[in-house]
Parts: structure tokens; sequence; C-alpha cells
């Protein structure tokens, strides 16, 4: 697996930095050393004039500092790590489904299908996307507290008082405890990077509880009482709600922390959409994830935006119904690998089927449902398939739980996965291509999403960039046919203003540079433009005063 990945997301060490890697690579926070407290205690655009100030990501912050100690500025060592960064939650994956259901090949199959899964491309390729950093985290938490969780005595019925006490003492050995405190310290701690690696991560705080509430627990009641079930429920609450304290602790922790980062708010919004909109708007963006996860054939990394105003049957009504069917059928395949599960195997098979199960449903739906908070995200551009890769490691899960039950059809089901794999690899290899540079991630984004308005600004952007280049080898006359063309479309756009009035000033239009670097400065309010913009003043006032010949 790890060798398929490698090869298919080789041609990615050749790519450039693109997007938000511009900005990281260049924080200052980011190239020297000692700011490490102040990913802690500020936000992750705090560097920039008008960065928006609802992400608090510290440990994301602290690995683009990891990666620019080992590789500065060359994109070929941020690449390598990014995809090694994926490799590793591909690994990880498959280390939780071999634990829940002990089977290599179902191990191998999830790890395979999430690793090669064509959404993944945005979030490997562009590599300032911080998914697979959490998730990793994620994923390592689950696995730790899992491991504490093998350490518990089979019956434990709460017990209070001294009493309590004295039976954990006399029915545990001290090798036990120590093994036991060891892996729920080491979940914990993974649950608090996975936080302050990405919001996303505080799903795990659920999951977690969740899982600890399905696991077994015995009384010392009759079974199949009405008594019985009602206190081992209430066993399975009691243990639950105890075994999360330590999670609660540092999700309080985190939003302290958060808080205080963030000026005393937990967030910020992005827009002002009423909540008519953004209801009204859920089913279509539901429905666009669910192509993300089910159907991957085309580049889902950017898409138009779905608000919706008004209740019709084309914007709502039919979407929903396909969110409704993917959900009965989620929910059919659930009920069906449950009961096999309990009829045909032996419980301690069944109970790693019904822990696969309760993971990969909450991994695939709880992240999905926080992208659905639309104030919260980018104004005009907010679907990416990049924000389903958690959910497909709970989709994967799924999979190679449900291959495990097929009996019979093992094989015929296995030579499938193999196929879909080398489909999964094939559309990889070809929508990674687009990753390769801003011009062309963002050419390609606008030829999907023609009516995404960011989208559109962040093309002729690129332009921008490429017609500063050309203008740096002398072909000015060329690039300002470019500069004049994005200033006609955004004539608030100051950094063509700058490159037009660079040229000007390369082709001795001293007046027209003038001008142009003016209003930049305007605009954008950068010492450096501001500081051209005086230097070309300055010329400009000699050439006037010096008199005709």
């Amino acid at each position: 697996m790890v060798i398929g990945v490698s090869a298919a997301y080789s041609p990615a060490l050749s790519f450039q930095f693109i997007l938000d890697d511009h900005r990281f690579v260049s924080d200052p926070r980011v190239q020297s050393s000692g700011h490490v407290w102040e990913y802690f205690t500020n936000y992750v655009w705090a560097q920039f004039t008008g960065g928006p100030s609802s992400f608090y990501r510290p440990v994301f912050v602290l690995w683009m500092r990891l990666n620019f100690i080992l590789s500065e500025m060359s994109p070929w060592g941020w690449h390598l790590l990014s995809i090694a960064k994926h490799v590793l939650v591909a690994i990880l994956l498959g280390l939780l489904a071999w634990k829940l259901l002990r089977d290599r090949t179902a191990a191998l199959m999830a790890g395979a299908l999430f690793a090669m899964h064509p959404t993944h491309t945005e979030s490997v390729a562009w590599v300032t996307v911080p998914d697979p950093l959490m998730s990793a985290a994620a994923l390592g938490s689950v696995l730790c507290y899992l491991k504490y969780a093998d350490y518990l005595p089979a019956d434990s019925p709460p017990h209070v008082g001294k009493s309590s006490r004295k039976f954990r003492r006399v029915s545990r050995t001290a090798a036990q405890v120590r093994p036991t405190a060891a892996w729920l310290i080491a979940s914990a701690t993974c649950c608090m990077i996975a936080l302050f690696a990405k919001e996303t991560a505080i799903v795990l705080l659920p999951v977690l509880f969740v899982l600890a509430l399905v696991m077994p627990g015995r009384t010392s009641s009759e079974p199949g009482t009405a008594k019985s079930e009602g206190a081992g429920f209430r066993t399975r609450l009691f243990r639950a709600s105890r075994q999360s304290v330590p999670f609660l602790c540092v999700t309080v922790i985190y939003l302290l922390l958060r808080v205080n980062a963030l000026g005393g708010r937990l967030g910020a919004r992005s827009q002002n959409l009423p909540w008519t909109t953004v209801v009204l708007s859920w089913p279509a963006t539901l429905w666009f994830y669910v192509k993300v996860v089910l159907w991957p054939v085309r580049l889902r990394a950017f898409a138009d935006p779905s608000e919706v105003d008004v209740f019709s049957v084309r914007a709502v009504v039919l979407p929903g119904l396909g969110v409704c069917c993917a959900v009965v059928i989620l929910a059919w395949a659930l009920l069906w690998a449950w009961k096999k599960a309990l009829r045909d195997l032996p419980d301690r098979d069944a109970a790693g089927i019904e822990y696969a199960l309760v993971l990969g449903s909450l991994f695939l739906i709880l992240p999905i449902l926080l992208a659905l908070n639309l104030n919260a995200l980018n104004p005009g551009d907010f679907l990416h398939g990049r924000y389903t890769y958690l959910s497909l490691a709970g989709l994967m899960l799924l999979l190679a739980t449900g291959w495990q039950l097929t009996e019979k059809l093992r094989i015929p089901s296995l030579l499938a996965a193999g196929l879909i794999a080398v489909a999964f690899t094939a559309l990889t290899v070809r929508q990674e291509s687009t990753w390769k540079d801003d011009l062309t991630v963002f050419t390609v984004a606008h030829e999907i999403a023609p009516h995404n308005a960011p989208v559109a600004l962040n093309l002729a952007r690129a332009h921008v960039q490429v017609a500063l280049q050309l203008g740096d080898v002398g072909r000015c006359k060329e690039a300002m046919v470019t500069f004049n063309a994005v200033i006609r479309e955004y004539p608030q756009d100051w950094y063509a203003w700058a490159g037009l009035g660079e040229c000007l000033g390369q082709l001795n239009d001293l007046a027209g540079a003038e001008q142009a670097l003016h209003h930049a400065a305007d605009l954008s309010h950068d010492p450096r433009v501001e500081q051209e913009w005086q230097e070309v003043r300055g010329q400009l006032g000699k050439v006037i005063s010096t008199p005709p010949r």
C-alpha cells in the first residue's frame, strides 16, 4: 500500500506552492524560531492584516514550522512530508480495522481504498491542508482508547465510597492499572493534538463517549429481566461518562485557549446568511458531499455556491430525496451487518463488528454535519471535497466491515474492491495534476464552478502572477494586457494596479506608473507599495523640474 500511494502521488513532488501555501511558507512565525508560544495564544492568520480570526490551529502551525525546518522553501520537501502524512493516516486506519476485525485483508482494504480515493488529491497535493494531520491524531486517539479498553475487567459495575476503592485495589493488579492509565492518557493527549490541528476534531468527544457506551458490561442481576437491562444500561452510562472525563477536560482546555486566542469568542462569522437560507441550503450541500464520497469520478474540490433562498422542488426537494435515499441505504446496511454479526459470529467477533459499525458511521456522518454551518465558511466558496477527509476514513472502515460479513461472496467482493482501487488510482493520478500551480488550479476550478466568485477572483490573480513574471524578464507590453484586463473586471484589485505601475515604470511612463502605484497604495495600505509609489513620485518630480532643452 505504501509503495502504491507513493507511486501515485510521486508527480506531486514536482508541484509548486499553491493557494495558502505562499502565506504559510513566508510567515515569519514559521520561518524563525521563538514563536511557538504565539501559536497557542493567537489565531492562524494573526500575522496578516485582515486575516480571518476564526481559525485556531496551533499544532497545525507547529507542523508548518517543522516543515520549514526540514525543507525551508523547497516545495519538493513540503510535498514529500504531505504524502508521508497521508500514508500515516492510511496505516492508522488499517491498524484500526485490524484491531476491530482481526482480519488483515479487511485492514488492507480499508487502508488502500482510503489512501487512493481521488478526493484526497486536494488534501495531499495542497500541502497546507490540516485535515490529514487532524485525522492522524484522531485515529491515534481511538486506537489508544481501544488499547485502554483491553485492560478493563469484563465485569465493571459502578461502586461508590471506600468499599469501591478497596474493591478495585483487590481486583486489579498494579501491573494492570498502570498500562490502563497510560493508554487513557495517551488517548486524551492525541485528542488534544487533534483539536489543536483543526476544529473538526470536536467530534471525538461524542465518538468516544458512544464507543464507551456500547461496550459490554455485566451486572449481578439476572439476565433477561427488565431490571437487569436497566441496570446494564445504567452501568454502561456511568462507565462511559466516567471514561469521557479526560476527553471532556482536554476539550474544555482547548475551548478556553481558543476563546483567549480569538479575543473572547469561540469563533467568527464569515458571512451573515439568514437561517432560512442556511436550512434551505442543507439538502443541496449534503447531496454534494454524498457525491464526493460515493462518485469521485470528477474533481469536486470546488463548486458553485448552493445558497437557496426560496423553497423549490429542484433546489430543495430533489437533493433532499437523494440524501434521504443515501441515509436509508446506510441505515439498512448497518442494521443488516449488526444482526448478521450477532447471529453468526462469536461474542468477541460480534463485539468488534459492532464497534467498527459505530466508529465508521460516526466518523462518516459527524464531520459532514459540521460543514453545514455555512456562516462559518468562506462566502460563496464553502463546498470542498477536503471536508470529507475524516468521513472517508469512516466509510472505508464500514466497507471493510461489510466485506468481512459477506462469507461466500468474499472473493467476488475482494475482486470488486481491487478493481475499485485500480480505478481510484487512475483517477487520483489524473486529478492530482490540477494542483501543480496556481494558474492550473484556478483554471480548472473556474471550469467546474463558473459561478464561484472567489474562484474567478483567484484565477484573475493567478494570471497577474504570470504577468508579473513576464515583467521581471522585460516583457512588460505582454504583461500589461493582463493587468489591464484584470483591472477592468476587478478595479479594486490592488495587486494588478501594482503590477501595472511597475511595468509602466520600466517603460519610462513615470506619470502612468505614479497613478497606478498611488491607486495600489490606497487600496492595499501595503508599506512596500507605498514606498515604491513614493520613489516613483520622487523620480517624476525630478523629471518635471528639469527644463526642456
